[in-house]
This record gives structure tokens, sequence and C-alpha cells, in this order.
């Protein structure tokens, strides 16, 4: 695959091209993350395919609350503790 330049703007955006979208499958709206490896920034999509990875992995036992449902409850907590 070929190398492709873009420009950060004042903002912080960056433009992803046009062909790599597209081979990617990427469109308006595909969350993804940023992360730094060796001096290198690497952007990862969040596919799909990698969601129901993570859900996969992430399933609880029958009966047991998911890892999402006991995140918000955690965090409910925190929110009655600073209003005290």
């Amino acid at each position: 695959m070929p190398t492709y330049r873009t420009v950060i703007s004042s903002k912080g955006q960056v433009v992803i091209p046009a062909e790599l979208r597209e081979h990617f499958g990427l469109q308006k709206g595909t969350p993804a993350t940023w992360s730094e490896e060796h001096g290198r920034l690497i952007l990862t999509p969040i596919t799909e395919l990698q969601l129901d990875e993570i859900m996969g992995f992430l399933k609880p036992e029958p009966g047991a609350p998911s890892m999402f449902e006991e995140a918000f409850l955690e965090r409910e907590r925190e929110r009655k503790r600073e209003k005290q």
C-alpha cells in the first residue's frame, strides 16, 4: 500500500485519505482509538467485528451483570458520593 500524506488542522483534526477509508470500510461516525507505539501514532478503527469480539470476551456468566452495567452502576455510586 502506498504512503499517504495529510495535514493536521488548527483544531487537531486529520483527514483520512478516501482510498484508505474505502479500503478499511470507514464511514462517517466510525469510532477509532489512537495509541503510540515506538514513536508512531497508531489509529485503530473500532469495527463491528472488533465490537463483537469485545462483547464476547466481556460476556458475563448467566445472571451476572455485564462489565458495562457494572461500570454504569459504579458511576452512579460515584455521583451520589459527589453530591454528599
